[in-house]
């Protein structure tokens, strides 16, 4: 599906971004040219074509496709280019704060993923912040939200924003109240530094408005919405709604009274607002209480049928009650919330006997959770909301909440703050409670308020807000109750002129419930209450216990009620019942008249409450406001006003004001009363401003509106100077002082004001009278502060603390040069030493006042500071004071709008303060975290912000030397380097703080750069040019300025608005480095580190730049100066010693070499650098290398090791730092790494990743490899007592300080570890091993007999653990793993390596390892070598085969038979070399075995195993054919050993049980069910067909190799069987009667056709009487085998005796031995030759013979025999009689005394060299493998599969075969003919002595000799019983019986010689 070219337009212009709508998989649907598409995600669309776009998305650019129009949403957008940050795409029709949502969401998805992969805590909560964002995006989007619902949105998403990037630890953003970012741009340093340091509280709790952070509580209105109310109340209600404190119990706001009546539907959507709450401090809680009252018939049934007809009866009964809990919505402290909740409230019913406050608090202590809403009957539902502010405030900001007028329900008490517009005149009765003895039932009260008539007021009470005002409120009826408890207020409201002559009335009266009775009831009592008390003030807030006046119905009339109950008391207390009469107290009558009568057994209380602006309840507040009234007492009220209570004086602030200043113009005459006046006003002004800090607005609203007094600042100014000029001031004047000096701001605001009001109304008169008082009193303040300190301290302080506060007013009326004086003079007049807090508060607060902005005062003022500031920094004193002024300096001189006169002040800032400042930062620096090092660091970047180049070069020219100026720059860069880039100053979330402060520093050392290459480059400073590179070097390396480790959004927005400050650093770094010229060598090695660094920032134009340096670096070194003078250097001048210096040639750069190695080591594995690193290192340091002829061929070696050494150690890092890769990838690239520090001779590397690879192998267990690991570091150390040098310490044992200290360590760490694998041989049995070295040490050395002791101790359990049966070792087997393919790291990749397998380890379970280590590999199954395909696949690719190890038993043991527990270990430990085998395609039928062709592979590895690896990487590998025959002998002889193996092991404990495996060996043998037993081989290889076929000497020889192997086998059968006889159970007793018939009959034929073999184990066989019957035909240990294994043939009368020659082979120290030489058939010998051979190890032994000094015998060339063999006449025997030969021990070195005994071995290598098998390994003609002069072929065949040459999956693997011998190559003078296999000849015992004799001349034919010998008279020697094992001593050559074994080939070197070139 494709689009043509020419139908697709161009839309690019369009701005507009496609945003994904689902998803849609392009590049499937379209190949090639489709685009994939996720949900979300935003396309740039550059073409159309129809319904078709072409873009890409903005996530991944560089993949462009097309895609249909309907997957994706269209939306206009701004797109602005810039080159630095490329396009900025900005959504028009979306908010910035829906933009930023958008945003922040993509960038925490990015983490969410890390976050559900570490299992973090925090990704649930991460969840849910984005779910609320994304809901809220919608809600902004939507634009259907009121104004005032969006902004609590936006504010709400903006603080979650903040919170999820403060979880992630993102950046943090300044915002303004709004949420919108701020423009820091526009914003100071200090002022950004300040918004950041309270970023971390606005994201704790939401942002508050401005008034809100004010020192007192602002009110709050709640606003409460009746959603809802379901009641099955038939007739009209009443729904009271008001708030409770339960903590109280009482209600603190007046009722809010919701009228319904029946029929005029519920009330939905009815409003209460309840203003001018506060935030109480007490923890109460706070519930809203909705009472249900009905108003109807006395007594209503819920179930009774409703009428339409109205009643007439109309009485308030209670229904119910229903309340919430709303301390949440109300906080005490902290954000409020003011979001709006709904509840369900549930109604609680009242019962019979219940008052509605006794179901209230009921309600309230039950409290229980509703279990289903749904289910109420009766319930009520509302919401709430908070909103902040008075209810002026509040109707502003949200008008909307107030249409429809709601009711208006105020507090009970008085608000917060009462502003001048508030008045308020209301007085709250509350009904408490009533008792009645008569007619007491069902009792109503009627309230109304009557004047002094008995006439009712009209309007003047009501039940609460939302009704009106009424004459008369009726209380709630209660059903039968006498003593009713109402709870119930009500509020009065009665004019300020009928107030005095007021009382409120309570008329009693009974309800009845029949409507008949009820109309004819009249009232049965009553009771007053005064408004007035008797002093005239107003009513007390109190509990009254009322009188109660009985009335009698009869005449009294409802109609005109008679006021003659006024005459009597109205409380209950003050009436007295009792007269005294003749000295005796009576019952006096009650009082009465007319109608009432005075009722002493009833009572009625009720509480009240005033609430008004206008009414004071303090009778001298009354008296001091109608002074007029009682002038007499005035002085009196002055004085007791300030011992009134403030919360009653506040009340009335504007009218005792008022009434002060009255006093004051109009009272001329007293002086005492103008005192007392003004100590009054003082005394305000302390209540308003600090008692009661929130009517300071009010007492500014007055000042401002209210204020008139004309004539008063006179006054004040004359009190005030009266007050300062007391030179004998008292205690209390002071105290009085104090306090004025306190509210001084306003004093002087009402003598300003005054003076204001004044010039105004008089056309500005006396206006210099007044200058100069103003002036005279200033003058007065500043000479009080030289007075004595010791006195007038704390007067003094206050003054600087107060004074500054009046500068706003004193710049109204005076010169404000004037006031800058004043100030000047003040605080310079203080005492020196004293108060500098108090004048640091001062100068701080004269800087933040307007006086400060004028330039004129700023020329007074500004070097007076810094005068100041200087000395006081110098003393180290209140420096945190110091620091806020200067940051205020500086923030106001970065303003443009304080004149041009700023640049001046700043210079004068910078050459007084800078250099201080710069010291604070250093000093501070090494300190724990204060806020004053933040404060001056701060103060410092602001200096340097706002210096231009001008301000530089002044400052410069400051200094009066360069040494001053060195010092400084100095300073300059510790300061830099100490405080800002080498620890984190800043929290890393503050991230446009720290790019602010890190451009402020490149332009400081852009500046600092320049100064010191024009003024330091001669003389030259090193230390200033060093220190300057170090600062930049950290500048470019801080973490903060390493873009790529930040998110993309985050990288285009530091790019935009910073670029990227490192570029401009490097190119600043190397003009630097480019301008010194020949001082460059100074900076060689120091600088190498720190360069690298830099140049390790993955920024490809800071590498090119710096990368140069390193060639230049080279050259310095390379290259070196030599002076030609013959002067003394001191005494020459600069120039001439210039001019005298030439440049030599070193020839090296060794010291920049070694700290580029280590610094390139410890960069790239903490994380830097980058393969495109290498590359380009590589490119540029080769071109410049090229380029130079004198050192091109020393650099380009050392470049290509560097590139070698980034690549090793990035791969390192890459493997160590990946969580998904193995153990093992690990270990190798540390190996490599090992390898390579080796090569280059860097110890101290070398040693560091050796305990690397230590540790790993410590994870995995591989206790051996830890040994071998620690072994390396052992081998670098020697035995002396010299000091360790630094390279070979080791962290693990920090104490040793020597080389014999760590050596002797790390050799019992090894012995340790060694133990923990089980591997006593390396630590008991090496040669110059850890036991031979420590053993030497204790001995001959140290002699430290206890260590030897202990050491000797820890080795004899070593040996026992060797041999003990308790030790279970099981032998590892080896695997080998090829890797191919391009999906392989590089170490892995096309290599094949031999693995050492775990114990109990099976190809399967390592298979399945090794596929478990790369996830996605396929395993090849077949052995064939991969395709070229494969190889370079990207795929990867395992083949994994196990493979035979080839080991060294022979040449350890010397043919000794030893113990298989110390063999075992040896066959499968320090091995390098391994066979496999494969089946090759025969052309006839599988089960035929001569067509049985295999394919033999020897592996070398480069290492032998185990080592510090359990793997080693394949060196050589050599592969041959092996004939059916040569697979026939190695299958029968590996049989042969298995019976060998099970018979050995009884022997060793014959106690033990029986093996179950000879049962199965037995039976395969002797019936075998499959292949036919030996049958198959006689008729494959022994019938007449083959041998008429294969008639070569060396087809002979194999033939009868099989034949002796088919005889030989017949003596192991017997042996097993007898064991298997006497341990076999009595149930397999059958089976064995079974095998031993058919032993009988194999053994019949068998000794016809191959005649008869003696027991191999004497000791299991009978005794024979005749034993010169027995003879020695074959007697050989295996090369290939782990036993000794005898071939015993009878002499059968007619023996042919084959001839053969004797062969010597000879090398420098090697021990010979005689041997007769045969074909080798595992580890039997059949007729054969008889030759000496060199022994494989180096090594002493009591058989030996010296031998002139001569080149190796090729093997291929008849050898020079040294000595005639003896003839059997002289030959002497020992005891002849016994049949046993004894010989006489006799040496080489006896026959020759001449001979020296060889010295010992070396320590073994453990890595095997390439040459050592090299040459031994051959292939013959007919593809056997040569090894060591013997065939190999394989003990069992490998499983293949089906297809070319592979075997079948169920074909059973052939057996391995042993080592036999094979026919050499002779290019040379052939070997001699060898006899035939079928004779036999007898074996000359190794005991007996040899004689020279019985060896033939070099010119003697062979067969010639050995004729002779065969046809001698002399009878053969008898046979022992036993087999005599005369074996060699050490380690020298192996004399297997007297028969020398040719084991070594021409050029094969010892093995573990440590001889790595072997003679050829």
């Amino acid at each position: 599906m494709s689009m043509p070219d020419s139908e697709w337009r161009f839309c690019g212009s369009k701005e507009v971004i496609g945003v994904a709508i689902c998803n849609y998989p392009g590049a499937t649907l379209i190949p090639s040219h489709g685009l994939n598409i996720s949900l979300g995600d935003r396309l740039r669309i550059v073409e159309e074509n129809g319904q078709w776009y072409r873009g890409w998305t903005l996530d991944n650019q560089g993949d462009i496709g097309i895609f249909p129009a309907q997957v994706v949403h269209l939306k206009p957008v701004r797109i602005e280019y810039e080159q630095r940050s490329g396009e900025t795409i900005t959504f028009i029709q979306e908010t910035a704060v829906a933009q930023e949502i958008v945003s922040a969401l993509r960038e925490w998805g990015q983490n969410a993923r890390a976050m559900f992969l570490s299992e973090d805590e925090r990704l649930s909560s991460l969840r849910k912040l984005a779910y609320d964002l994304a809901e809220r995006r919608k809600q902004i989007l939507s634009g259907a939200l009121p104004v005032d619902e969006g902004r609590r949105i936006q504010r709400e998403a903006v603080h979650e924003l903040d919170e999820g990037n403060s979880l992630l630890g993102l950046d943090t953003i300044i915002r303004d109240d709004d949420g919108v970012a701020v423009n820091l741009d526009a914003l100071t340093l200090p002022e950004t530094f300040r918004l950041f340091k309270e970023a971390p509280a606005r994201i704790i709790s939401p942002p508050v408005r401005q008034n809100e952070s004010q020192s007192y509580s602002m009110p709050c209105c709640f606003m409460v919405t009746i959603r809802k109310v379901e009641w099955k109340v038939g007739e009209s209600a009443e729904l009271i709604v008001s708030l409770y404190d339960e903590q109280k119990q009482t209600f603190i706001t007046e009722n809010c009274v919701l009228e319904w009546k029946r029929g005029s539907g519920f009330l939905h959507g009815e409003k209460v607002l309840f203003v001018d709450l506060k935030r109480f401090s007490d923890p109460s809680k706070i519930f809203l209480v909705c009472h249900v009252v009905r108003r109807g018939v006395m007594e209503w049934k819920e179930n009774g049928t409703e009428t339409k007809k109205p009643a007439a009866q109309i009485v308030r009964r209670p229904y119910g009650v229903s309340l919430v809990d709303v301390t949440e919505m109300i906080p005490q402290k902290g954000p409020l919330d003011d979001a709006e909740r709904e509840v369900r409230l549930p109604i609680t019913v009242c019962g019979d006997s219940d008052s509605l406050l006794a179901t209230t608090r009921k309600a309230m202590a039950v409290r229980a959770p509703i279990a289903d809403p749904r289910l109420l009957q009766s319930y009520i539902v509302l919401s709430a909301k908070l909103l902040v502010g008075s209810v002026k405030q509040v109707r502003e900001e949200f008008p909307h909440l107030f249409v429809g007028n709601p009711p208006i329900s105020r507090i009970l008490g008085y608000p917060d703050v009462i502003v001048p517009s508030d008045v308020r005149n209301d007085i709250y009765i509350t009904l408490d409670r009533a008792e009645f003895r008569y007619s007491g039932r069902n009792v109503e009260v009627s309230v109304s308020v009557c004047d002094d008539k008995g006439v009712v007021l009209p309007k003047t009470v009501c039940g609460g807000a939302g009704v009106e005002l009424t004459d008369r409120h009726l209380s709630v009826v209660y059903y039968h109750m006498g003593a009713p408890v109402w709870n119930e207020t009500l509020k009065v409201t009665v004019g300020f002129e009928q107030f005095a002559t007021s009382h409120v009335r309570f008329l009693f009266k009974h309800r009845s419930s029949n409507e008949t009775k009820d109309k004819a009831e009249k009232p049965f009592a009553l009771a007053f209450l005064p408004l007035k008390s008797d002093d005239g003030t107003a009513l007390q807030d109190r509990t009254y216990n009322m009188a109660v006046y009985r009335i009698d119905a009869k005449l009294f009339s409802e109609k005109s009620i008679s006021p003659a109950y006024l005459q009597f008391n109205e409380f209950e207390d003050k009436i007295d019942l009792t007269t005294i009469s003749n000295g005796q107290t009576k019952l006096a009558p009650p009082p009465s008249e007319g109608c009432y009568t005075y009722s002493a057994k009833e009572s009625f209380s009720v509480s009240s409450l005033v609430c008004s602006t206008k009414l004071t309840q303090n009778v001298s507040l009354l008296g001091l406001l109608m002074w007029r009234s009682n002038e007499f007492a005035l002085e009196s009220n002055l004085k007791a006003l300030p011992s009134q209570p403030g919360v009653q004086v506040v009340r009335y602030l504007r009218d005792i004001l008022d009434v002060l200043f009255e006093i004051l113009s109009d009272r001329k005459d007293s002086a005492n009363v103008e005192a007392h006046v003004f100590e009054a006003l003082v005394f305000l002004i302390d209540l308003a401003t600090r008692g009661f800090p929130n009517f300071r607005p009010i007492l500014d609203l007055y000042i401002k509106e209210d204020f008139c007094a004309l004539l008063a600042y006179d006054k004040l100014i004359s009190r005030l100077s009266s007050l300062i000029n007391d030179v004998e001031m008292t205690n209390d004047s002071r105290i009085f002082f104090i306090k004025t000096v306190k509210s001084v701001e306003y004093v002087f605001k009402f003598i300003i004001q005054s003076r204001m009001l004044y010039a105004q109304m008089n056309q500005n008169q006396g206006e210099e009278l007044f200058r100069d008082s103003m002036e005279h009193l200033l003058i007065s303040l500043a000479d009080f502060m030289g007075r004595d300190v010791r006195v007038f301290q704390t007067a003094q302080g206050s003054v600087l603390k107060y004074i500054p506060t009046i500068i706003p007013d004193l710049m109204r009326v005076l010169d404000p040069v004037v006031i800058a004086s004043f100030f000047e003079q003040m605080i310079g007049n203080v005492p020196i030493g004293s108060m500098f807090q108090q004048q640091i508060d001062c100068i701080l607060a004269v800087v933040q006042s307007p006086l400060f902005r004028l330039a004129e005062c700023r020329q007074v003022l500004l070097p007076f500071f810094c005068e100041y500031l200087h000395d006081l920094e110098d003393s180290r004193r209140e420096s945190s004071g110091a620091s806020k002024v200067l940051m205020e300096m500086l923030v106001l001189l970065s303003d443009q709008t304080v004149g041009p006169s700023r640049f001046q002040d700043l210079t004068i800032l910078i050459e007084k303060l800078l250099r201080k400042v710069v010291r604070s930062v250093i000093q501070l620096a090494n300190k724990a975290s204060e806020p004053v090092e933040d404060n001056f660091l701060i103060i410092m970047l602001s200096i340097f912000r706002q210096m231009t180049d001008i301000h530089y070069e002044q400052f410069i020219a400051t200094f009066e030397s360069d040494v001053d100026l060195v010092d400084f720059l100095q300073e300059i860069f510790i300061s830099f380097k100490g405080s800002l880039f080498s620890k984190s100053v800043f929290p890393k979330e503050w991230s446009d703080m720290i790019m602010l402060q890190n451009t402020i520093m490149l332009q400081a050392l852009t500046q600092f750069s320049r100064i010191i290459r024009i003024r330091f480059l001669e003389p030259f400073q090193q230390q200033l040019w060093n220190n300057f590179f170090q600062c930049a070097v950290e500048f470019c390396t801080q973490e903060s300025l390493q873009l790529e480790n930040f998110s993309e959004n985050k990288q285009k927005r530091i790019r935009r608005r910073y670029d990227d400050m490192r570029l401009k650093m490097c190119f600043e770094v190397r003009a630097m480095w480019n301008s010194l010229g020949s001082h460059k060598r100074n900076f060689v090695p120091d600088l190498v580190a720190s360069l690298l660094d830099m140049s390790l920032i993955p920024v490809e134009e800071l590498r090119m730049a710096i990368i140069p340096i390193f060639f230049d670096m080279m050259q310095c070194e390379f290259r070196l100066t030599k002076s030609v003078h013959s002067t003394e250097p001191q005494q020459m001048t600069a120039g001439r010693r210039l001019q005298d210096e030439y440049w030599i040639i070193q020839g090296k750069f060794a010291a920049f070499e070694t700290n580029m190695i280590k610094s390139l080591d410890v960069f790239i594995e903490g994380g830097r650098g980058d393969s495109d690193y290498a590359v380009l290192f590589e490119e540029i340091m080769k071109e410049r290398c090229n380029n130079n002829s004198q050192m091109r061929e020393l650099s380009l070696r050392f470049v290509d090791q560097l590139v070698k050494q980034m690549k090793l150690l990035l791969e390192y890092r890459d493997v160590m730092t990946s969580p998904d890769v193995d153990i093992e990838s690990r270990m190798c690239c540390t190996v490599n790494l090992l390898e390579y520090y080796e090569g280059i001779s860097k110890r101290e590397m070398y040693i560091r990743y050796l305990y690397k690879l230590r540790d790993l192998h410590l994870h995995l267990g591989n206790f051996t490899e830890v040994a071998f690991t620690l072994e390396h570091h052992a081998r670098l150390l020697i035995w002396t007592d010299d000091s360790l040098p630094t390279p070979l310490h080791c962290s693990d044992f920090p104490h040793d300080q020597t080389h014999r200290e760590l050596k002797e360590h790390l050799f019992y760490e090894m012995i340790r570890y060694f133990d923990m694998g089980k591997s006593w041989e390396y630590v008991i049995n090496r040669e110059n091993g850890v036991f031979n070295e420590l053993r030497t040490l204790y001995e001959s050395d140290t002699y430290e007999y206890q260590k030897m002791s202990e050491l000797l101790r820890s080795m004899a359990g070593f040996y026992d653990k060797v041999i003990s049966p308790h030790e279970t070792r099981v032998p590892c087997e080896y695997f080998r793993v090829a890797y191919y393919g391009g999906g392989f790291p590089v170490f892995w990749r096309n290599k094949a390596f031999v693995y050492r397998g775990k114990e109990c380890d099976n190809i399967r379970d390592f298979t399945e390892r090794v596929q478990n280590r790369f996830p996605g590999c396929v395993t090849l199954k077949t052995m064939d070598p991969p395709s070229k395909d494969i190889l370079e696949s990207d795929k990867m690719y395992l083949q994994i085969w196990k493979v035979e190890p080839v080991h060294q038993i022979d040449d350890r043991f010397g043919g000794k038979q030893v113990s298989h527990r110390i063999r075992n270990f040896y066959l499968c430990n320090d091995v390098h070399t391994f066979t496999y085998y494969r089946r090759l395609l025969s052309h006839g039928k599988d089960s035929d075995f001569a067509n049985l062709w295999l394919e033999r592979t020897t592996i070398t590895t480069r290492s032998s195993l185990p080592g510090i690896l359990r793997w080693s990487e394949v060196r050589e590998s050599i592969t041959g054919k092996v004939s059916p025959i040569q697979t026939a002998i190695e299958t029968l002889q590996a049989k042969n050993d298995d019976i060998f193996r099970l018979v050995e092991k009884h022997l060793e404990n014959p106690l033990a049980e029986l093996d179950p495996q000879i049962g199965s060996i037995l039976g395969g043998v002797l019936d075998p069910a499959v292949n036919g037993g030996i049958s198959n081989y006689e008729k494959a290889f022994i019938s007449p067909a083959y041998l008429d076929v294969h008639k070569t000497s060396e087809d002979r020889k194999e033939i009868d190799a099989l034949k002796d192997l088919i005889a030989n086998q017949i003596p192991l059968l017997q042996a097993a069987l007898e064991i298997y006889d006497q341990k076999v159970k009595e149930p397999m007793r059958p089976f064995y009667n079974h095998i031993h018939d058919c032993y009988l009959k194999q053994k019949s034929h068998v000794e016809v056709h191959y005649g008869i073999r003696p027991p191999v184990f004497p000791k299991l066989a009978p005794k024979r009487s005749v034993a010169a019957n027995r003879s020695y035909s074959n007697v050989e240990i295996r090369k290939a085998g782990s036993f000794v294994s005898y071939d015993n043939r009878v002499e059968s009368g007619i023996s042919s005796v084959s001839d053969s020659s004797a062969t010597l082979s000879s090398t420098p120290r090697t021990g010979v031995t005689s041997k007769k030489s045969h074909s080798r058939v595992g580890g039997s010998l059949s007729a054969s030759t008889l030759s000496l051979a060199r022994s494989s190890r180096d090594s002493s032994s009591t058989l030996t013979l010296s031998l002139a000094p001569a080149t190796p015998i090729e093997l291929s060339q008849t050898l020079q025999y040294q000595r005639q063999p003896r003839r059997d006449a002289e030959k002497r025997h020992s005891r002849p009689g016994s049949g046993l030969l004894q010989p006489r021990r006799s040496s080489f070195a006896e026959e020759e005394p001449g001979a020296a005994a060889p010295s010992p071995p070396p320590l073994p290598v453990k890595r095997a060299p390439a040459e050592h098998f090299a040459t031994p390994s051959t292939t013959t003609q007919n593809g056997g493998l040569l090894q060591n002069g013997f065939l190999t072929t394989p003990r069992r065949r490998l499983r293949t599969y089906d297809g070319g040459s592979g075997m079948n999956e169920d074909e059973t693997p052939p057996e391995k075969p042993p080592l036999l011998p094979a026919k050499l190559p002779s290019p040379t003078p052939e070997l001699p003919p060898k006899a035939s296999a079928a004779t036999t000849t007898k074996v000359i015992p190794a005991t007996l002595e040899f004689d020279r004799a019985s060896l033939g001349s070099p010119t003697t034919p062979r067969n010639s000799s050995r004729s002779s010998r065969s046809t001698s008279s002399t009878p053969p020697p008898p046979v022992p019983e036993k087999p005599a094992h005369l074996l060699r001593d050490g380690n020298a050559s192996p004399l297997r019986d007297g028969i020398a074994s040719p084991l070594l080939l021409k050029g094969a070197a010892p093995r573990d010689s440590g001889i790595d070139d072997a003679p050829t």
